[in-house]
């Protein structure tokens, strides 16, 4: 009877034990990772201001309309697009003309719709990626000058700008001249035929705004929703023959993510045309010139938007 009872109770205790180990195991499986099946999702940025302010607004947004756990990851391109691969990140704001040139590896294209369309379609297809309702701003190349020199030669676009280049001076790194990408100064240099009176090639982006501050320099290079544009005044020049590649932002989500939250699609959607390239440029110089954290800048324009509830 004794034993019968001891063999009994190891039998119990050896249950008990398997019991406890398997729910150890699938606690562990559900907390690691963020498949499609769990309750957490991964947010990238690339590392530099605006991809800083842009996941916060992400972030923010879907802790305020969903349940969902988020994760914060910070990387730069070619790491963030094999990590997104491989499932170890879920969203993040992508340009179009990015996945355009840089994933996909394809020629350059100038109309936005047509980039948006092949990109949203090609990431599908070959990434299984789905590529979200634009955010409504274009950060691609532009030329820009001073606010005098727009108002004193009349300049509003390259066109006029290439009429008025022998008179004006260029800052810029030292080998713009010589870049070979297929969307940068090289080309609107040749599309618009500009000559500038001087390049004045300095390789630091802080010291060519302290150049164009001094008023050392009339024209610059730029993205345009830098933080420097709103910050000093400057005027973006009009690309009116069509040469910049266009880099519209959007979010882009693993498609496994996004067929297991749903709900995903239309609270990413409500971004949807709510950023202009000035209300960019604002954003990203309250963070770079008011030192401000990229999630306080996130949190209030959503706030002031009624994106999100008031914390």
């Amino acid at each position: 009877m004794k034993k019968w009872l001891s063999a009994r109770l190891i039998r119990k205790s050896a249950l008990l034990s398997l019991l406890i180990a398997l729910m150890a195991v699938t606690a562990a499986c559900s907390s690691s990772g963020s498949g499609s099946g769990s309750s957490k999702i991964v947010i990238a940025t690339k590392g530099f201001t605006e991809s800083d302010i842009l996941q916060q607004v992400l972030k923010l947004v879907v802790e305020n309309d969903t349940d969902l756990k988020v994760e914060t990851i910070k990387l730069d391109n070619n790491l963030l697009w094999e990590a997104t691969k491989k499932g170890d990140v879920d969203l993040f704001v992508e340009y179009t003309g990015t996945a355009l040139i840089n994933i996909l590896k394809q020629q350059p294209e100038y109309d936005p719709q047509v980039v948006y369309d092949k990109v949203k379609q090609q990431l599908q297809e070959k990434e299984n990626l789905s590529l979200l309702e634009p955010l409504g701003f274009n950060n691609t190349y532009a030329l820009a000058v001073r606010r005098e020199i727009s108002e004193q030669y009349g300049i509003t676009n390259i066109t006029q700008l290439a009429e008025h280049a022998g008179e004006l001076i260029f800052t810029a790194v030292p080998l713009v001249e010589s870049e070979t990408r297929p969307d940068g100064y090289v080309q609107a240099k040749k599309a618009y035929g500009i000559k500038f009176k001087q390049l004045k090639g300095i390789s630091d982006r802080s010291l060519q705004v302290q150049t164009i501050k001094r008023k050392e320099a009339d024209a610059i290079l730029v993205y345009s929703t830098d933080g420097s544009i709103a910050a000093n005044d400057l005027v973006v020049l009009d690309d009116d023959k069509r040469i910049f590649v266009p880099y519209y932002a959007a979010p882009l989500i693993r498609s496994e993510v996004l067929k297991a939250h749903p709900e995903l699609k239309e609270v990413l959607n409500k971004l949807s045309g709510q950023i202009s390239e000035s209300t960019m440029q604002k954003l990203n110089d309250e963070v770079e010139s008011g030192k401000k954290k990229p999630v306080d800048v996130a949190r209030a324009w959503l706030e002031e938007k009624g994106l999100i509830k008031q914390k």
